[in-house]
């Protein structure tokens, strides 16, 4: 096991759930609903985020059985009223999108620090390059998970506030169903197959955008 690989991978991951998390609660914050901030979850201190099994012992696990090739897990949901937003059916599909979008930039930005102070071509090789690089492989994978259109993933939320009003009741009996259809998915690999191109063809326009900037 590569306890230096789980270290940064771990500590990556708590930077972009963190990321995540808050910015749920701060787009909801701007949109009407202080109940996030009340709660103290406009923080990206992780203590605020975490729930024991999804946070911590899941990540652990997965990590120490890959070696530190793949972290998954999640944190607690940020709770918010939608009544309390102006648009009630949008304002739930924003909250929702700011979670991935956070990751989005987050991996950006990562991957802009990494093609500027990385000294050569290996964009890593010290704790800090390795922890940017880390930074754009978890959010990439967290952005793009988090966007499947199921519930209870941020995409089945988005799927929600854009739908018609009158598709709203058979939306509701899906989301029955939903949570049931995405471990079905994942347990088979199925998920990964469909999502898994898409992470890597993000995280390579990201590597490259950072190896460009070095001029």
């Amino acid at each position: 096991m590569d306890g230096y690989a789980i270290l940064v991978a771990i500590l990556a991951y708590l930077v972009s759930l963190s990321v995540h998390e808050s910015a749920h609660a701060w787009v909801a914050l701007r949109l009407g609903d202080p109940t996030g901030q009340r709660l103290g979850r406009v923080s990206l201190n992780p203590a605020r985020h975490v729930d024991p099994v999804g946070t911590v012992l899941l990540p652990l696990l997965l990590a120490w059985s890959s070696h530190g090739q793949v972290i998954f897990g999640y944190a607690k949901p940020v709770p918010y009223n939608p009544y309390l937003m102006r648009n009630p059916q949008l304002g739930a599909a924003t909250v929702a999108a700011a979670g991935p979008a956070s990751n989005f930039v987050l991996a950006l930005v990562a991957a802009v620090l990494l093609g500027l102070l990385a000294p050569d071509a290996r964009l890593g090789g010290t704790l800090g390059l390795d922890f940017l690089f880390r930074l754009v492989t978890v959010n990439v994978a967290l952005g793009v998970f988090n966007l499947v259109p199921l519930p209870p993933l941020d995409g089945g939320t988005i799927v929600a506030g854009l739908l018609p009003r009158r598709a709203g009741p058979a939306w509701a009996r899906l989301e029955l169903l939903a949570p049931v259809v995405l471990v079905a998915l994942m347990a088979t690999g199925t998920l990964g197959r469909i999502i898994g191109p898409a992470m890597e063809r993000a995280v390579e326009f990201l590597l490259r955008l950072a190896w460009s900037l070095r001029g």
